[in-house]
C-alpha cells in the first residue's frame, strides 16, 4: 500500500481538471499510499487516501459503476468533488465517465 499512488502513476506537480472543471495539482505524495492535492483557484488543498484508492481500486474490480457526487454507501466514490475528482485521476484509464447517467463506469472505454 505504501507505493499505491505512484504505482497508479500519480506523481507531484501532475495537473488534472475534474468533471465541473476545476483544475488540480498533486502537490504530495504519501507513505500510506495517498496523495494531496491542490486546486488552483483557491489554494485549498484535499488528502485523498491510500485506503480510499484501494477500496475504489476493489470496486472497480468487482465491476461496479459510480455515481457522481455520492458517497461510497450511495454508490459513488466521495460527496466532495475535489476527492472524487483525486481518485477518479488517479484510476486513470480504469474509469469512464458517463454524462448520460452521471456516473463513472468500470472497466474504461
Amino acid at each position: 500500500m505504501t507505493e499505491l499512488a505512484t504505482i497508479m502513476g500519480v506523481d507531484v506537480g501532475a495537473e488534472f481538471t475534474s468533471r465541473t472543471g476545476s483544475k488540480y495539482t498533486v502537490v504530495e505524495l504519501h507513505t500510506c499510499g495517498g496523495f494531496t492535492i491542490k486546486r488552483a483557484s483557491s489554494g485549498k488543498t484535499v488528502r485523498i487516501s491510500g485506503r480510499m484508492l484501494g477500496r475504489t481500486l476493489t470496486r472497480i474490480n468487482k465491476g461496479e459503476s459510480f455515481a457522481y457526487q455520492a458517497n461510497a454507501t450511495k454508490g459513488g466514490i466521495s460527496y466532495t468533488v475535489a476527492i472524487e475528482a483525486g481518485v477518479v485521476f488517479a484510476m486513470g484509464d480504469l474509469l469512464t465517465r458517463d454524462d448520460t447517467n452521471r456516473c463513472y463506469i468500470s472497466g474504461g472505454e
